[in-house]
């Protein structure tokens, strides 16, 4: 049996046409974007089963798992990275 990775990208431009943003597609079962992974990891999630749980990325075949793993590990990287650079971390309290 062979295997083919199909590449499929969403490219969104902001409204005053400044940027455009790619998303690649991750698992197509579930129609889970690159995006809306590292969303899910900016909302809160913070490994790879939370944003499985969340987003059901990994849940049908299972062929994207391994792509999957590698955007939460390199956004969480990204994310502890951008913490360490402050003076201060960022936290929020409420009043």
């Amino acid at each position: 049996m062979t295997s083919i990775l199909i590449n499929i990208s969403i490219r969104r431009t902001s409204a005053n046409n400044s940027a455009t943003v790619i998303y690649m597609y991750v698992c197509l079962c579930q129609g889970v974007t690159d995006g809306q992974i590292r969303e899910a990891i900016m909302e809160g999630c913070c490994s790879y089963r939370e944003v499985r749980e969340t987003l059901g990325v990994a849940s049908k075949c299972g062929k994207c798992a391994c792509l999957a793993k590698e955007v939460v590990r390199e956004t969480l990287t990204e994310l502890q990275t951008s913490q360490a650079a402050l003076a201060y971390p960022a936290e929020f309290s409420a009043a």
